[in-house]
């Protein structure tokens, strides 16, 4: 058990560019996703107009259907889109309804497992879009070498 603190936060709409990552759970198990992260780490300067510096924010997409790939986006949130560096993307993320904890520490996956205990013993349902679940990240994170730290978000449906 983490014992985290869990909170439920609104986040507003925004516009983002950054790279996108598709593949396997095994892949992503297999330190792809570090890789990757540690790929747009060298580029993610070339963004222009952040508002929000200190954070890199990782959005993972699962596909309705069943081939086993998910995408995961690293972006920056911006101002406004213009001149999208190459090789990057952009795109619009809307408002959700999140249950919020932060975590530090290997076991990133027991957190996940008990968030979502926590989310189904408080009464709250899962929200099933496309948007699995948003992670902010500080800026500063290595992820090749440091321990993960980051803040899980988990999208809510509220009526």
């Amino acid at each position: 058990m983490c014992s985290l603190e869990i909170q439920i936060v609104q986040k507003h709409a925004f516009n983002a560019v950054g790279s996108k990552w598709t593949g396997t759970f095994e892949q992503a198990g297999n330190g792809d996703i570090k890789r990757f992260f540690h790929q747009f780490k060298q580029k993610m300067g070339e963004i222009r107009h952040c508002t929000d510096p200190g954070v890199v924010i990782g959005l993972s997409y699962h596909p309705q259907d069943d081939d086993g790939l998910f995408s995961f986006y690293l972006v920056r949130e911006v101002a406004y889109i213009e001149a999208v560096p190459e090789g990057m993307t952009a795109l619009t993320v809307p408002s959700y309804t999140f249950a919020a904890a932060k975590y530090k520490g290997k076991g990133v996956q027991k957190a996940y497992a008990e968030l979502y205990k926590w989310i189904r013993k408080n009464g709250y349902t899962v929200f099933q879009g496309q948007l699995e679940h948003r992670e902010d990240y500080p800026a500063t994170y290595e992820p090749l070498s440091d321990e993960p730290e980051l803040t899980i978000y988990i999208p809510l449906y509220i009526e």
